[in-house]
């Protein structure tokens, strides 16, 4: 008998060392991951496409007070990844592209009475102009006297692949050009080191030799495709959940907010540029994922080819639409949370 029981402790407790094992090493596969958002104008008489009202981003910014986010700038979120630092439960990074007016005048004074930061990507060329519905540089000082970050969004906000028949080297010449323009510009007006090496896609398109490129000019990449992120995630194009309209309404953003990055260790073709529409991706996962489903931009399922626990190979049935589309591939986590992942396609 009492052998038995002592048999059957030892069973018990080899259990409990298992599933704290497997517990342990499930939460530090998460201590990681973020989700960063993506905004351009707020209020009600932008367009649609790139705003949200006054009434969704109160709500926002709500729905993370009320639930104990972290808020943090972008740099933040990189400077932890790069000491190998964990990344607390429930952390997002706000960011804003163009560097609108209406930055300044509605989400600053909100997020300045929470004590919350935004990045916000410039492209240099209307500020130098002075177009009016973009911010000055003494407004951006201001801002960033109250910890408010400012970034790379070009100069005269040029996308960064091919364009007009120019060639490859050419264009290549043209993104450093670019970068290097607005990058000069923010250090004179902001102080170079208080500009961070990040760098947003102009309407979130890139090809991959210009990503390269961006990458060896020392620039982390932003882009404007769903998904959660985490430290394994690919520094060329970090995904960012794009908040417009139809996309922020508060039950879309407390799904959005709370996902986690899919497991991934390798997606091919990572390219954007379409060569054959539909085109064919294929992911390794780096762990199997139940009840994982992918789809189209028009929430159409994608075809799904299983080749090993692990490996996935996925197309639309449908020719992709012109200039850009995507595919996600989402997966219940539980506890209402979500693996979300997403691939930019670039049709021309």
């Amino acid at each position: 008998m009492k052998l038995n029981f002592i048999k059957q402790t030892y069973k018990h407790l080899i259990l409990l060392f298992i599933i704290s094992v497997v517990y342990t090493s499930q939460a530090f596969a998460n201590t990681t991951s973020a989700v960063i958002l993506m905004y351009h104008h707020f209020g009600d008489d932008t367009p649609q496409s790139t705003s949200v009202t006054l009434e969704q981003f109160d709500a926002h910014l709500d729905y993370l007070k009320d639930n104990q986010f972290n808020v943090w700038p972008m740099s933040k979120l990189i400077s932890h990844w790069d000491k190998a630092k964990a990344i607390p439960e429930r952390t997002v990074v706000l960011t804003a592209d163009d560097a609108y007016i209406s930055v300044y005048t509605q989400a600053y004074p909100r997020l300045k009475a929470l004590g919350w930061s935004m990045t916000t990507f410039v492209n240099s060329e209307p500020v130098d102009r002075g177009f009016g519905n973009f911010m000055t540089w003494q407004q951006m000082r201001e801002m960033q006297a109250d910890g408010f970050e400012f970034a790379n969004h070009s100069h005269t906000h040029s996308k960064m692949r091919q364009i007009d028949g120019e060639t490859q080297a050419e264009m290549l010449v043209r993104v450093r050009q670019e970068l290097e323009i607005a990058q000069q510009r923010l250090e004179a007006e902001l102080g170079a080191e208080n500009v961070p090496m990040l760098f947003a896609y102009p309407y979130g398109e890139y090809s991959e030799s210009a990503a390269n490129l961006i990458a060896e000019m020392g620039y982390v990449g932003l882009a404007q495709v769903s998904g959660a992120v985490d430290a394994n995630a690919d520094r060329r194009a970090l995904n960012r959940f794009p908040m417009a309209v139809n996309f922020a309404k508060i039950e879309d953003f407390r799904l959005k907010v709370n996902t986690r990055p899919l497991p991934l260790s390798s997606v091919t073709p990572w390219n954007p540029i379409v060569t054959d529409n539909p085109p064919t991706l294929t992911l390794n996962l780096s762990e199997p994922v139940p009840q994982l489903n992918c789809f189209n931009s028009r929430g159409q399922a994608l075809k799904m080819d299983w080749q090993s626990p692990t490996k996935l190979v996925i197309q639309s049935e449908q020719a992709l639409r012109s200039p850009r589309d995507r595919y996600a591939c989402t997966a219940p986590i539980g506890e209402g949370r979500w693996y979300w992942f997403g691939h930019l396609w670039i049709i021309d």
